[in-house]
């Protein structure tokens, strides 16, 4: 996965130097569609679990300013939680009373999403062609497969939603060749829905997060 984004990288800074035309970059007013792919990194599995797995996605991206634009995706990624816990009983002393007794919380959930995610995105020049952006916004999630594996008993995986939304936050790059079409590199994280706690009276929430490393294209057919 290092080997394919690292070759995918050199390919973009190679655009960077061969591209030296110093034409003005005009993107208002204009709709860009394009794909990307790139590493999916699970970061609520807890346990031993494989954490890094391939993801892909199209895009149509509306800028309505030039440094403002809505973005819209439509992703596929792997997801998921896993975590144990257990927490030791206290009594009350002399008394004999077992006032919380100890428990044990634990489940490994391993999915595939289809993924909405819709933002509001802030670009800004960083040198001639290439351009940094700031984005945010919330996506809609639906599982198109499931697996809850060895719950605990206290703990009803019936109970937890297969669509739900979420925060999505980002960062990125994006170098422009033409007016019409750019490569980019975006960096991303999507919080989901819980999928287990750590219980007690103060419990925890085990939802799932994931972190996004995304490399594609995106294109102005409208010339």
């Amino acid at each position: 996965m290092k080997t394919i984004i690292l070759l995918i990288l050199s390919i973009f800074l190679s655009f960077m130097e061969i591209s030296a035309q110093n034409e003005t970059i005009d993107i208002k007013n204009k709709w860009f569609f394009g794909a990307e792919i790139g590493r999916n990194q699970i970061n609520s599995f807890e346990l031993d679990d494989a954490k890094n797995s391939l993801q892909a996605g199209l895009l149509a991206e509306y800028y309505f300013t030039k440094k403002w634009s809505l973005y819209v995706k439509l992703k596929y990624f792997k997801t998921g939680v896993s975590f144990y816990h257990h927490r030791s009983g206290s009594s009350s002393g002399g008394f004999g009373l077992n006032l919380f007794p100890s428990s044990t919380y634990y489940g490994t959930f391993k999915g595939q999403v289809i993924s909405v995610p819709i933002q509001v995105k802030w670009e800004f020049n960083i040198v001639k062609k290439l351009k940094g952006n700031l984005k945010t916004g919330y996506t809609f999630n639906s599982e198109i497969k499931n697996e809850y594996l060895n719950y605990s008993s206290n703990l009803n995986p019936k109970d937890y939603k297969k669509q739900y939304g979420g925060l999505v936050v980002g960062l990125g790059f994006s170098y422009f060749l033409s007016s019409n079409f750019a490569i980019f590199l975006d960096f991303e994280t999507y919080s989901g829905t819980t999928k287990g706690n750590d219980g007690g009276l103060f419990s925890s929430n085990k939802p799932t997060f994931n972190s996004l490393t995304n490399i594609g294209v995106k294109y102005n057919f409208k010339k």
